[in-house]
């Protein structure tokens, strides 16, 4: 079957998408609301149903978050190809009401219209290009996950476990504004810490008090002062909270960190150097605790990460898509299957902007180009690792 074809079924396949795309930006999805996730994974479902793919939902262990949704097209030989993406957002319940899916100029706007709900929507409309055409060699799993944006802390297991059976993974976030794909990510680090001290009256017994939020001052600083833009790390203090009233001095404080870095061997310097700002006070008789752990791993630029970008480049010059490849500052779940060492890419999902952003859009011209190519990097990624 040409290729030329698999492209014509695609395009035919626009106007559903939309649709679809529309259907799921509509529908809210904040990462810590169980309910509204779950219900964005009815809308993917009801696609599903309608071209007869089959999926199955795993349910979470944790109650708090949404389920995943596995959906497989069967193919004629053993391998299998991971299709990623969560549908997740940043956004809360009521951001719909307030930004809908709208369509203005060469653009749509809305809460997740690129980060990644269109790269969900591509996926699925890719897969089933290839279905129908019967040309998919192996076969195809699709994993939505619900809580990328919170660092996977239920996702992690679940994408390695599925990951570590392919021989190769897409991760559909989106393009970059300059269309270029992702072959580079730092990996992430979400902390909390908290601070004891003793509580006192401001006015009358301040010198009986011991403020943890004196403490929190110094820790904070000495925190930033951790960042080396240089090295790719960077520690954020960016969350905190403390005290009971004005005229009390302060008996708690506590927070969250956030820690980015190119390596793991990176983070943990940080990490060690972290813990000993927690284990020595600058205020005596003030005490510190930090928890937490890697959310995600770094993508570093692998032989099979740099394998799957010549695979895209090469169909993108022939689709005439102008790409590049991107070091992304930012992480991904891409980082857990490239840490297996599974070829991986990341970034294929329609190019965008403005992530977390009430002007996030995406570039109505690259939808379908970009579906094509991943249908077309799918069908090479199996003719190169296909047993």
């Amino acid at each position: 079957m040409s290729r030329e074809k698999l492209n014509v079924v695609i395009e035919k396949m626009k106007e559903e998408g939309l649709q679809f795309l529309e259907d799921l930006v509509n529908t809210d999805s904040p990462s810590r609301d169980r309910e509204e996730v779950n219900r964005a994974g009815d809308v993917i479902c009801k696609f599903f149903k309608k071209h007869q793919i089959t999926y199955r939902i795993q349910k979470n262990e944790d109650p708090n978050l949404g389920d995943f949704i596995i959906a497989t097209i069967p193919g004629v030989k053993k391998d299998k190809i991971l299709l990623l993406g969560h549908r997740d957002t940043v956004y809360p319940v009521g951001t719909v009401a307030k930004n809908p899916f709208t369509i203005k100029g060469d653009r749509a706007y809305g809460p997740g219209v690129s980060d990644m709900k269109p790269g969900i929507v591509t996926s699925i409309l890719a897969a089933i290009a290839l279905k129908k055409l019967e040309i998919n060699q192996g076969e195809i799993e699709i994993l939505i996950t619900p809580d990328e944006e919170i660092g996977s802390p239920s996702s992690r297991k679940v994408i390695e476990a599925h990951a570590k059976e392919a021989v190769a993974v897409f991760n559909l976030e989106p393009g970059r504004p300059d269309g270029s794909i992702v072959t580079t990510r730092r990996g992430s680090a979400h902390l909390e810490f908290e601070i004891s001290g003793v509580a006192a009256h401001s006015g009358t017994e301040i010198e009986k008090g011991i403020s943890a939020i004196e403490e929190l001052g110094h820790k904070i600083i000495a925190l930033q002062q951790l960042t080396n833009i240089e090295q790719g790390v960077t520690v954020n203090v960016g969350m905190v909270q403390g005290g009971e009233n004005t005229n009390v001095v302060a008996p708690g404080a506590s927070g969250r960190v956030h820690i980015g870095f190119q390596t793991i061997e990176q983070f943990e310097e940080v990490m060690e150097k972290a813990k000993t700002i927690f284990a020595n006070s600058k205020v005596e008789g003030t005490s510190g605790e930090l928890r937490g752990h890697v959310s995600f791993l770094p993508m570093v630029k692998s032989e099979g990460v740099k394998q799957m970008y010549n695979i895209v480049k090469r169909h993108a010059d022939e689709l005439n898509i102008a790409i590049t490849e991107h070091y992304a500052r930012g992480a991904a779940d891409a980082g857990f299957p490239a840490s297996l060492g599974v070829p991986t890419i990341c970034g294929m999902g329609p190019v965008g902007g403005y992530w977390h952003n009430e002007n996030e859009y995406m570039e109505m011209d690259s939808f379908i180009p970009r579906t094509q190519l991943l249908a077309q990097s799918i069908m090479s990624a199996f003719e190169q690792y296909s047993k």
